[in-house]
């Protein structure tokens, strides 16, 4: 909870600073005809970019072409000098699922909580009026969660009768590493890109297993029977890990400049 309280203090501080772009000055020139007591000036310029593969996709007619995005991030920002082309780039990908599925004497449902996470810097060039690109470095982290329960009833008649079994899969990372876009003007304001990046990552994944029966037993009190419920868990097994990761150039972003 700390580490992600902390990347979102740096998060909001470099998109505060990324909008602080009036310069207020008092300027003294020779010529009394180009002095001007107070000059506002633009000083950068602001990207925000979505994944819109599915829409280019559809726009584009490119049927039959089902290439696996592995780039996590869904929505990409970044604020850039318009002299220096150096600047703050972010991106964030957040998706929450839940899936059920089964009948009324054995259901199942996953829960899938996926969180990814990069800030950095990066440099813009333009290649003539209608290309550019930017390189930067990122520092990166995920988080990831699958939990699945599945719900045996066998007795209809006695709802109370239940045997569960649940399945907890987490990763978490750090990680950090180069990142490389090339981008298309369709308009000034406009813009199409992808982009690649090779991560180094280093992490934890654990897993975790419960079943919890509760079935009609034998009371050895009272010589009838009584509901029993039983819990059993198996130990906590978990492994960490390192890689450096390559993700190629598949992910196309819509952007808008302003």
């Amino acid at each position: 909870m700390k580490t992600k309280i902390a990347f979102t203090c740096a998060f909001t501080f470099c998109f505060y600073v990324g909008f602080s772009q009036v310069d207020n000055a008092d300027q003294e020139t020779d010529s009394i005809s180009e002095k001007k007591s107070v000059i506002f000036q633009r000083r950068s310029s602001h990207y925000l970019g979505v994944q819109a593969n599915q829409l280019i996709r559809q726009l584009l007619n490119f049927s039959g072409t089902n290439a696996v995005i592995d780039n996590p991030y869904l929505i990409a920002y970044s604020v850039n000098s318009k002299k220096s082309g150096f600047g703050f780039s972010s991106g964030l990908g957040f998706s929450i699922n839940e899936i059920s599925d089964g009948d009324q004497t054995n259901k199942r449902t996953s829960k899938i909580n996926n969180l990814s996470l990069r800030i950095g810097f990066e440099k813009k060039s333009n290649l003539g009026k209608k290309w550019y690109v930017s390189w930067g470095f990122d520092i990166t982290h995920d988080d990831l969660k699958n939990e699945t329960t599945n719900t045996q009833s066998p007795d209809l008649s006695n709802p109370a009768i239940k045997f569960l079994s649940n399945t907890t899969n987490k990763t978490s990372s750090w990680g950090f590493g180069p990142r490389f876009t090339l981008n298309f003007r369709i308009t000034d304001k406009i813009i199409l890109g992808t982009e690649a990046n090779y991560y180094y990552k280093s992490g934890t994944t654990s897993s975790e297993a419960s079943t919890t029966n509760t079935f009609f037993g034998f009371d050895p009190i009272t010589g009838g029977t009584k509901l029993i419920t039983q819990t059993n868990k198996s130990p906590d097994n978990s492994s960490d890990f390192t890689r450096f990761q390559f993700a190629i150039p598949t992910a196309l972003y819509l952007i808008v400049k302003f």
